[in-house]
């Protein structure tokens, strides 16, 4: 029987627990942070107005801001002192002009920042127009990221607890088997096997140079007559 190392053990053990943490963590993170997308994917709204007009507000870095314009006008968006980072992102980037609705508005991209702070939106042409804002729950996020990788890091674990199964092995441990052959007494030598001689002892036959003491001769006792009471 091959006993398992002990090294392996605890791999195997440190990966199960990773694995079920990591799973824990995913679905928790991942409920929280898919929550809001699938109730309101649309997010709440922030601002109405009718261009040309312009808007000043805060913007958060983890959110979302969703752009509409009354339907049938065409309303351009600029985000005022923006960059490559903090802009306007026209829907026909990412193609998803299909992908947000609002009853009488039509869709056409989202505000980005990478810079939290007050922020003014240009709004020109004729029309209305509104901005709707989704925030992100950061922690929910991290939650899913940090179980997705832990995910990665157990099943490596495990990964690495299958290579010490064939790789590292107890010795097997040695077991003594007496067999006794049928109508032998335990003890008694077998047969063609060389046993145990006990050595007698003769009376009055020296052992090892000396008379064993059992065998000496004992000097006849000598003794007065008890007392008559004279």
């Amino acid at each position: 029987m091959v006993h398992m190392h002990i090294m392996t053990k605890i791999t195997l053990g440190v990966g199960v627990v990773m694995l079920i943490g990591s799973i824990v963590a995913m679905v928790a993170g991942g409920g929280s942070f898919m929550g809001d997308f699938v109730e309101n994917p649309t997010g709440t709204e922030k601002w109405t107005g009718t261009s040309p007009t312009t808007y000043e507000g805060d913007f958060e870095m983890i959110a979302i801001y969703y752009v509409f314009v009354e339907e049938g006008e065409t309303v351009d968006v600029e985000l005022v002192g923006g960059d490559a980072e903090s802009r306007f992102i026209p829907c026909e980037e990412y193609d998803d002009c299909e992908y947000y609705e609002w009853a009488g508005y039509t869709y056409v991209g989202d505000i980005s920042v990478m810079t939290e702070g007050t922020w003014e939106v240009k709004f020109t042409g004729d029309g209305d127009v509104m901005i709707r804002e989704q925030t992100i729950d950061l922690g929910g996020a991290m939650a899913f990221g940090l179980g997705f990788w832990g995910l990665c890091c157990s099943v490596c674990v495990l990964g690495l607890g299958v290579i010490f199964i064939f790789a590292l092995k107890d010795p097997p441990q040695q077991t003594a088997v007496l067999m006794v052959q049928p109508g032998q007494i335990p003890g008694q030598p077998i047969a063609g096997q060389a046993g145990v001689v006990q050595e007698q002892v003769q009376p009055g036959v020296p052992v090892g140079g000396a008379i064993h003491p059992a065998f000496e001769q004992q000097p006849p006792q000598t003794g007065q007559p008890p007392s008559q009471g004279f």
